[in-house]
């Protein structure tokens, strides 16, 4: 059993993903200097033997789904991504089809979530991922332009930094934007810098901002609402955005970055559920406040 620095200088043995993001715990050093797989490698050596001690193997983990958790579940989401991984490639569906989606790295896991605690189960903590330049993918092509996407989000970026400080959420094909895509994150020096913003397509012209700023490291609920040509958007309950857009279309759902690679999300989300249907205003309240 390794205990800090018992039995031996260990120092920091990172998860794979871990080298990818950088950071002091990666850098090589006489206490540690081992090969970006080492952490599995030491994990496995150490639960492989414990299986033919107790004569069965490891159970999964499965987070057990708290309240609020149930309360999205009951809104009957064509897919729920809880983000509660211990590593990737996949996030797995907490609902009843199964839909998995795709962490394109870099992405860190099992952070602590910040989305209400009733989300996790009596005496468990919510767990989210923090993108770092990565994205979660998804391929949904059931859904047409008639759908909502629920979620909690973090961001971390200044909204000074950069022409946009990060996407939450966006939809169309992968590699581009295409003239029919859905881009919603936050703002940043383009235009209506910390608010929410939503474009539709390639148009600068289609952009529409909130009101209301979002200040670094606050979890939100953000909820976009499409039916047709119309959109709307709530933060935490409330109407944000609201407006005509443009004739909808399809492509891969992206979670932490623009489809075609651009604006990366720097910060942690949580809690994503889509919908094959607009939302009412009295579901998305229900969702809002677990």
């Amino acid at each position: 059993m390794v205990i800090s620095l018992a039995n031996g200088a260990d120092g920091y043995i990172p998860p794979p993903e871990q080298h990818r993001l950088g950071g002091y715990t990666t850098w090589p050093a006489g206490t540690a200097d081992l090969e970006v797989q080492a952490e599995p490698r030491i994990v496995e050596s150490i639960v492989s033997p414990l299986e033919i001690v107790c004569g069965q193997p490891r159970r999964p983990w499965t987070p057990a789904p708290g309240p609020a958790a149930r309360t999205v579940l009951a809104a009957r989401p064509v897919t729920y991504w809880r983000l509660e991984e211990m590593s990737g490639p996949l996030a797995n569906d907490s609902g009843e089809h199964g839909r998995t989606a795709v962490y394109e790295p870099p992405v860190a896991f099992f952070l602590d979530g910040s989305a209400p605690p009733a989300f996790a189960a009596p005496g468990s903590i919510n767990r989210a991922a923090h993108f770092a330049g990565g994205r979660l993918r998804a391929r949904l092509p059931h859904i047409g332009g008639r759908y909502s996407v629920a979620m909690w989000a973090g961001n971390g970026m200044p909204a000074d930094w950069r022409g946009v400080a990060g996407r939450m959420f966006s939809r169309g094909p992968d590699g581009g934007l295409g003239a029919h895509g859905d881009h919603l994150g936050v703002a940043g020096t383009n235009s209506a810098p910390g608010r929410l913003v939503f474009v539709h397509g390639e148009d600068p012209s289609s952009v529409v901002a909130g009101r209301s700023i979002l200040p670094r490291w606050q979890w939100r609920h953000v909820l976009l609402v499409r039916d047709g040509p119309a959109v709307r958007v709530d933060l935490d309950g409330r109407l944000e955005i609201e407006g005509a857009t443009g004739t909808p279309g399809g492509g891969d759902f992206f979670f932490g970055e623009r489809a075609d690679g651009e604006d990366g999300w720097e910060g942690r989300l949580d809690e994503i559920a889509v919908f094959d249907r607009p939302l009412s205003p009295d579901e998305a309240a229900a969702l809002a406040a677990p």
